[in-house]
């Protein structure tokens, strides 16, 4: 083995392996870290190449071993070989006597194994006679060069696909051929993207990937080489196919092209009818950094390239390159500096457009995330250039169960344009929680549009080819509680305020045991955020006097013994409201011995200085009293409905018969004195009236107005029985 730099003959790198004469198939490991070769065996009766035994090379040693491993097989001319600078395995094999099959094979250090893992079609442009070698990149794709006479072939094989490779066909892709030198029997790649190859005694240089600029590397008639091997990686190039949303036609098919300048690097026809990917590819090819290279697309099989969106896009270790996107069905490409694997590709979509509306639901705290089923969103279209119809027709849509609703959109030219309104319909108990839109080109490019509300959002330039995603968040409204202490002082003059009550409300272990309590109006229970769940509602520290009403939670809320539940996302205030209550007083009447005296009348003043006559009821019954005096028995009064303060109580009139009594009695009404019961009040009796003694002048005059009296009414008698008689007669 010998360590070539330019213009020289090299230096022997380590000693040379013993007892070998046909040693071939040189493969060096990532940072030259290993080497590996194969010793050729033939038949010593026929000459018939019988297989090969691998050898590895020690470079903290310098010395060549045999592994003991031996591929046994006839019909295979083994012409190279190479380590994968991604994996670390040593791949060998070699081509068929046509040329038109190369059968490949893995030595697995680790195992210290050797598998088939099987074979490329090298039948396009084969000759009788083929020789040529194999290459890695630091991607791990493959590289079989196969010299015919003076041209030279490329078949790529990816990563994927040789790893997918399992003894039978291992797709490929083949370049052009292109005029380089006879007898290639070695060939290795430099980081710069130029190609060496071997003849025997020269190595010759070339520009990737158009196989240009022809250069002498070393050339040296001293020494004859087999094979060559190199641990650096070039750049690669690779045209691909995406067929998005299905062919306008169904045999449609597209042709793939790469041209360095006018000079054809390969080409590649798309087959069947899937879509995505396509497995037809141009490359990877290995490329010179700072070549720049066009690529292409043609309609094949009846294709009309009019009945498609096309754009195109490259990327640099699937990062994108700047000026190399666009519409279109062809571009140009230059290899960057630096990075590895350049892939541009060429993406088609009949005149559609794609548009998605994804709903999502999260929790009041937005955790657990699922798909909102049966929401309805809107993607109305309207066609801005051109014509444009949607499938389906209705603007809005439900969501199903995964939470999505889609629309395709069908142009009638390449030149159509929309504008999309993008909406959801709020429901109750929810609240946007975010929004946004994704628009990807057919080019690959992206823009995004943020979703502020729930209301029409305008997407406006879509065209045929672009791939719409909207998604919506919702979260479940904050479930709070507000506490409400209403007082209703107008009746009775109550003095309590509002805020002499403490509010309470005890949740259940649905609420974790969410207790709230303070004073009205306070955030201690206003707007209170809580979690579903029943609430025990009470009140606490309040004064005397007020009646309090049942808890009102609104009509959505119904309160059974003091307990509401609360549903996720609910607003619920509950108010209680307490009402003075009035206060009543009572006194009797009697006289000096303590009997009851009815008949007497008096004048009540209240706080606010109103004065009221009360006279006794005497009825049979509290129904019959229509006054303000509400006990029928004489002499007993009972008054209600009496407002806080203090009340003065004065007689009118007296009892017949009785001296009346103007002492003003005073009472006060308050929250913890409503019940007033002034006693009893006493009048005396008047005087009796003084009659004359018996005889004397005094008593003959009444005795003879007394006889006169009797006289007059005799003789009216009288008189008026004859007027009865002579009537008759």
């Amino acid at each position: 083995m010998r360590r070539i730099t330019q213009g020289t003959s090299g230096v022997e790198a380590g000693s040379p392996a013993s007892n070998v004469s046909n040693f071939n198939g040189l493969g060096i490991g990532k940072n030259g870290s290993t080497a590996f070769a194969y010793e050729r065996n033939f038949s010593w009766w026929t000459g018939a190449e019988t297989g090969v035994t691998v050898y590895e090379f020690s470079p903290s040693t310098g010395n060549w071993s045999s592994t003991g491993r031996t591929v046994n097989t006839s019909g295979i001319g083994f012409v190279g070989g190479a380590v994968d600078l991604a994996a670390g395995s040593y791949y060998f094999g070699g081509y068929s006597s046509s040329g038109t099959r190369f059968t490949l094979y893995r030595y697995d250090s680790s195992s210290s194994s050797i598998s088939i893992k099987g074979w490329i079609d090298t039948s396009a442009g084969a000759g009788s006679a083929a020789n040529g070698d194999i290459a890695f990149d630091s991607n791990g794709n493959l590289f079989v060069i196969r010299g015919s006479d003076t041209t030279t072939t490329v078949f790529s094989v990816t990563a994927e696909n040789l790893a997918a490779g399992s003894g039978g066909k291992i797709a490929a892709a083949k370049s052009s051929g292109f005029t380089t030198n006879s007898n290639v029997n070695g060939v290795a790649f430099d980081s710069a993207g130029k190609a060496y190859l071997g003849t025997g005694t020269a190595v010759t240089n070339y520009d990737m990937p158009d196989w240009s600029n022809k250069s002498s590397f070393a050339s040296n008639n001293n020494w004859g080489s087999t094979d060559l091997a190199s641990c650096s990686s070039p750049a690669t190039l690779t045209l691909q196919k995406d067929v998005v949303g299905g062919r306008a036609k169904a045999d449609d098919q597209f042709g793939l092209s790469l041209k360095q300048g006018s000079t054809d690097l390969g080409t590649a026809t798309t087959t069947g009818s899937s879509t995505g990917l396509q497995e037809e590819i141009v490359g990877p090819q290995p490329v010179k950094r700072g070549a720049t290279i066009k690529f292409s697309e043609t309609g094949a099989n009846g294709a009309d390239l009019d009945d498609y969106a096309s754009a195109y896009s490259c990327t640099v270790d699937e990062k994108p390159i700047s000026g190399a996107s666009g519409t279109g069905t062809s571009g140009t490409v230059t290899i960057p500096n630096t990075g590895k694997a350049v892939v541009c590709t060429i993406t088609n979509s009949p005149l559609t457009a794609n548009v998605s509306i994804h709903k999502d639901v999260a929790d009041e705290d937005g955790k657990n995330v699922k798909p909102g089923k049966d929401w309805t969103v809107g993607a109305k279209t309207t066609a801005t250039t051109d014509t444009v119809t949607s499938t389906p027709t209705a603007a809005t849509q439900k969501t199903n169960a995964n939470g999505d609703a889609k629309w395709a959109l069908k142009f009638n030219k390449t030149t159509g344009r929309a504008t999309l309104a993008i909406s959801e319909t709020q429901q109750d108990g929810f609240e946007f929680s975010s929004g946004s839109c994704e628009i990807t080109h057919l080019d690959g490019t992206k823009g995004t549009k943020k979703l502020d509300n729930e209301k029409s959002t305008n997407l406006t330039g879509i065209k045929p080819g672009d791939d719409v995603k909207c998604g919506y968040l919702n979260k479940v409204s904050d479930t709070s509680l507000t506490l409400v202490k209403k007082v209703d002082n107008k009746d009775a003059a109550g003095t309590a305020k509002a805020t002499d009550w403490t509010l309470k409300a005890i949740g259940d272990k649905a609420t974790g045991d969410k207790t709230i309590s303070g004073k009205t109006g306070t955030n201690d229970i206003t707007d209170v955020k809580v979690k579903a769940g029943e609430y025990a509602l009470s009140e606490l520290d309040g004064p005397e006097g007020y009646e309090a009403s049942a808890w009102d939670c609104g009509p959505k809320n119904t309160v059974t013994a003091d307990k509401v539940t609360i549903k996720a996302g609910e607003t619920v205030t509950c108010t209680i409201t307490n009402t003075a209550k009035t206060g009543t007083v009572t006194w009797n009447k009697t006289d000096e011995g303590g009997n009851a005296l009815k008949g007497s009348v008096w004048t009540m003043t209240g706080p606010d200085g109103t004065a009221v006559e009360v006279e006794d009821c005497t009825a049979t019954s509290a129904d019959g009293c229509t006054g303000p005096d509400k006990d029928p028995a004489a002499g007993k009064f009972a008054l209600s409905s009496l407002k806080w303060g203090e009340h003065t109580l004065v007689e009118k009139s007296a009892p017949a018969g009785y001296v009346l009594d103007d002492t003003k009695h005073t009472f006060t009404v308050s929250g913890s004195t409503l019940k007033q019961s002034i006693g009893s009040f006493t009048n005396k009796q008047k005087p009796q009236v003084a009659l004359p003694l018996t005889g004397g002048t005094g008593s003959q005059i009444f005795i003879i107005a007394g006889v006169a009296l009797c006289a007059a009414g005799g003789v009216g008698a009288l008189l008026k029985g004859l007027r009865r008689r002579n009537r008759k007669h």
